[in-house]
């Protein structure tokens, strides 16, 4: 019975989304290129901010995140510029690099960018949300990397697209419906037209949800910063992962109560954790499961775009000889390859890269849409059977 449950909820997932793929992008274009040129903008203000940092106030950088060879020389002997991560799983985004050292010509730095351009490739397992694995190539070796990650998502301006969870969500529970099937079908226009009688509601709400599930991690980083000694401590970093796992999950049906309920803003958070605590397991392993076949789509098709990329733009070559076909297979069972790349790609394919990743992400969006209020269909449905049987 489990088991076709299971079957029946993906089936119809993937039903969904294949039936109503063009009624979902329509919802989602606007945001999606909103958040996408904000994601560009954002990008080279960054780049920009990075240059001014560095060039302007050299007493301020860190030493201790320097390479091994120039820690102990003074900061405003060491010279940065602006290089590329580029990797399968997050694109593109720009990192500081010393690019020289005043006064010393001698000091061989090469995976740095310091005298030797050469790329400094990586591997790196993310079986999301928890366990990370990588290589690393430092100056005369490679060397394995062992820590806990929690990442649900990230804050580039591409988060902006959880807004469409909304009108995504009234379409999604419409179709669902077996009491009105020959009720008329919700366009785009009005799907968002009906979310915006709640518009302040959902910005609201929004802001919540990201603020309440990183709370935890929030006071650790405060312990942290207060007693220094437990920023590498174990215990802080499992209960960071627990914490964020508990408060995604027991809040993950926020959005379905607020589009498909009348609550309050606090209301809606209180009947997530009262629909997710019957099943919060089932939830999890769902989450999880979806989780990880967005990491593999994502790094999959980033990986393929890349190489085609370095076809073409020969500043993404590093990509290619990186992405090797033992470690494209990786791809498949969630791996991310990366390259530090010697200097920063110019403007044509760092837009490129970053437009793609907003498309794969607004691909990625409906499914989320999809899981949550199917599950929030089913915890409805199921409370109403127990107080039919009481």
């Amino acid at each position: 019975m489990a088991d076709d449950r299971r079957t029946n909820f993906a089936a119809t997932t993937l039903t969904l989304y294949r039936n109503n793929f063009g009624l979902f992008w329509r919802i989602m274009i606007p945001v999606a290129i909103i958040a996408i040129l904000l994601d560009i903008g954002v990008f080279f203000r960054s780049v920009n901010s990075i240059e001014k940092h560095f060039n302007t106030k050299p007493d301020k950088i860190d030493s201790q995140n320097l390479p091994p060879q120039i820690q102990n020389l003074r900061s405003d002997d060491v010279i940065y510029t602006v290089t590329g991560n580029l990797n399968t799983l997050d694109g593109i985004h720009p990192i500081p690099s010393p690019s020289q050292i005043i006064g010393d010509t001698t000091t061989d730095l090469s995976t740095n960018g310091v005298k030797d351009t050469r790329p400094s490739p990586y591997v790196s397992w993310r079986f999301f949300p928890i366990p990370y694995a990588g290589t690393t190539n430092t100056i005369d070796k490679t060397s394995w990397e062992w820590t806990l990650r929690v990442r649900s998502y990230d804050y580039t301006p591409l988060i902006l697209m959880l807004l469409t969870l909304c009108p995504l969500t009234l379409v999604i529970a419409r179709l669902s419906s077996d009491d009105t099937p020959d009720s008329t079908p919700l366009t785009a226009r009005e799907a968002w037209r009906q979310t915006g009688k709640k518009a302040f509601s959902v910005l609201i709400a929004f802001v919540l949800f990201v603020v309440i599930v990183d709370i935890v991690n929030y006071i650790l980083v405060g312990i942290t910063l207060l007693i220094p000694s437990l920023m590498r401590s174990w215990l802080i970093t499992i209960l960071a992962i627990l914490s964020h796992i508990y408060l995604l999950v027991t809040l993950s049906l926020y959005n379905p109560c607020l589009i498909l309920e009348n609550r309050s803003v606090i209301g809606i958070f209180k009947r997530s954790h009262t629909l997710v605590s019957s099943a919060r397991l089932r939830f999890l392993w769902i989450y999880l499961l979806t989780g990880w076949i967005a990491a593999v789509f994502t790094s999959v098709l980033l990986g393929a775009i890349l190489l085609l990329f370095s076809v073409f733009f020969p500043e993404l070559t590093p990509i290619r000889e990186a992405l090797t076909p033992l470690k494209f297979l990786s791809l498949f069972v969630g791996g991310n390859v990366g390259v530090m790349l010697p200097n920063l790609p110019s403007t044509l394919p760092t837009v490129s890269l970053l437009i793609v990743k907003g498309i794969i992400t607004a691909f990625l969006v409906p499914v989320w849409a999809i899981v949550t209020t199917r599950l929030y269909l089913e915890s409805i449905e199921h409370i109403a059977e127990a107080n039919q049987e009481a």
